[in-house]
């Protein structure tokens, strides 16, 4: 299989589990602003869906790492390992959310309502915290639009430095409280989200015409070779 068809099955597999991960948890899911009573009966009533969201983090993380790997490795060294350690920080905040909900799930009627709502405060912060992976990822793409030797073209250069500069401003919501702002809230879901998900198609883009030219530069190699 072409190395270009394998990144495009394991992002879109990915992006397929990350979309079913929400969908399993249906629209009522408790946020920091729930009390410690609406927390406990949230995971007493729907566990499975908590658990539901833990197995699916097992392979958005597996996919998040072959992703990281196989477009660190059209990179220059040293942006690679800086692309590819944003991928991986990504990968293992995303498990330490989700193994908090998941054990939250497991014995939540015997939850002190106080002790729930802690515990669950711990895993919403993922949300100002991924912001820092996802910056590094997007900041190992920017000097490589400029100067005389460019890798990355014009539109994915400014599209990696507004997704830098909206996931580092967004990195305010470790100091919010409710709304908005609030950690793992919509500033961090839905907006951090939708450009997320379009610099990330623009990656996957890039890098899939990056390797059908490497291909092809190896076929014609090979046929010069053989000739």
């Amino acid at each position: 299989m072409k190395s270009s068809r394998a990144l495009l099955i394991v992002i879109l597999a990915t992006a397929g589990l990350y979309v079913s991960a929400f969908g399993a948890l249906g629209s009522s899911f408790p946020t920091i602003d729930s009390s410690g009573e609406e927390i406990v009966e949230w995971f007493t009533l729907h566990g499975a869906r908590a658990r539901a969201l833990a197995w699916t983090a097992a392979f958005i993380s597996l996919g998040l790492a072959i992703f990281g790997a196989q477009v660190a490795s059209l990179l220059p060294r040293s942006r690679g390992y800086i692309f590819l350690g944003g991928a991986l920080g990504w990968a293992i905040t995303s498990q330490v959310q989700a193994w908090f909900w998941a054990g939250l799930a497991f014995h939540p009627q015997d939850l002190d309502p106080s002790a729930a709502r802690t515990i669950f405060a711990i895993p919403a912060f993922w949300g100002p915290l991924i912001n820092g992976s996802s910056a590094t990822m997007a900041a190992a793409f920017i000097p490589l639009g400029f100067g005389e030797l460019r890798v990355v073209p014009n539109w994915l250069t400014w599209l990696s430095l507004v997704f830098f500069l909206e996931q580092s401003i967004e990195t305010i919501t470790v100091f919010g409280q409710s709304g908005f702002l609030a950690p793992g809230g919509t500033m961090n879901v839905y907006l951090g989200g939708v450009v997320g998900f379009a610099w990330g198609a623009g990656v996957v883009y890039w890098a899939i015409k990056r390797m059908n030219g490497a291909d092809n530069q190896a076929r014609r190699r090979l046929t010069v070779t053989c000739e």
